[in-house]
């Protein structure tokens, strides 16, 4: 009798157990991360309202991650002790349909949605900062950038170039008053 008891008891408890488990997977399961939104009355997540944020450097890095010239949020509230100039979001896996290859780019693709990004203090390119003359920076296509001093290909320093009258051609051409360049190097 108290065998059939602890058999009985011992099942009970693997009932609960499972439908513990089950409960818990689902919810998971069913957890969604949802995207920023912007109207005149600020940025959202969700329904719920985003405090603080600086409209104009605010970009959503997906994932529930944004950030702000400030700050770093995740799901809509500020990460502390988060350097938002140096966070990069790192996509976990393989985010190419057919598994194609995650490569660095070694020349300038116009369908490459990253490069050049302007904030109102500093110069980015691929998420480092490669420049403090936010305000005079012009990104000239074909992977070149200027501000009033340098002139940067591929977020790198192109070396002897003239910025006042360094100018882009095509096909990653581009010239100054003394040399003409061919993707950052001097064409000899």
């Amino acid at each position: 009798m108290e065998k059939m008891n602890l058999n009985r008891q011992l099942r009970h408890g693997c009932v609960v157990l499972m439908a513990i488990f089950a409960l818990s997977a689902s919810a998971q399961s069913s957890r969604q991360v949802r995207p920023y939104s912007f109207n005149k009355r600020g940025v959202y997540y969700g329904r719920q309202p985003v405090m603080g944020i600086d409209m104009r450097t605010f970009v959503d890095l997906g994932y529930g991650y944004a950030k702000d010239r400030y700050n770093v949020y995740f799901e809509g509230q500020i990460l502390p002790f988060v350097d938002p100039l140096t966070f990069r979001l790192k996509v976990p896996g393989n985010v190419y349909p057919g598994d194609y290859p995650i490569e660095p780019h070694d020349g300038y693709d116009p369908y490459y949605s990253e490069g050049y990004v302007v904030t109102s203090n500093a110069v980015l390119f691929d998420g480092k900062k490669i420049s403090d003359c936010a305000k005079s920076f012009q990104d000239l296509g074909w992977g070149y950038g200027k501000d009033t001093f340098d002139v940067y290909y591929m977020g790198k320093k192109v070396n002897g170039a003239i910025s006042s009258s360094f100018k882009v051609l095509k096909d990653g051409y581009a010239e100054d008053t003394f040399e003409t360049y061919y993707r950052g190097k001097v064409v000899k």
